[in-house]
């Protein structure tokens, strides 16, 4: 009978143990999975806020669409001109991750 009862607690602290072990690897994975998603949405905003500042620089006659080449990110943008006013559609998206900003901004 008393090993039957050592038997019981010791199955029944594995379990307690391993369960606990599975919830903290699940709260890291999730942190790092986090922490990756807030690096590449700042980067892509940076992306966006560049773009944006170009596109300000820029005479914007005879362009319809500008195209910005990096590894990790599509950034483009599609121009449209209505009379002397521009409408600009900025979009940055993440290749690999589903992270993506879009911004519209009117130049005159």
């Amino acid at each position: 009978m008393k090993k039957a009862y050592t038997l019981l607690l010791t199955i029944v602290l594995i379990t307690t143990f391993s369960v606990l072990g599975i919830f903290i690897l699940e709260t890291k994975s999730l942190k790092n999975t986090n922490l990756t998603n807030q690096y590449l949405y700042i980067q892509a905003k940076n992306h966006k806020n560049f773009l944006k500042n170009y596109i300000n620089e820029l005479d914007l006659k005879d362009i319809t669409h500008l195209k910005v080449d990096d590894d990790l990110f599509n950034i483009f943008a599609q121009i449209e001109q209505k009379g002397s006013i521009f409408n600009v559609d900025i979009f940055v998206k993440a290749k690999d991750y589903n992270i993506s900003l879009y911004e519209r901004i009117t130049k005159e």
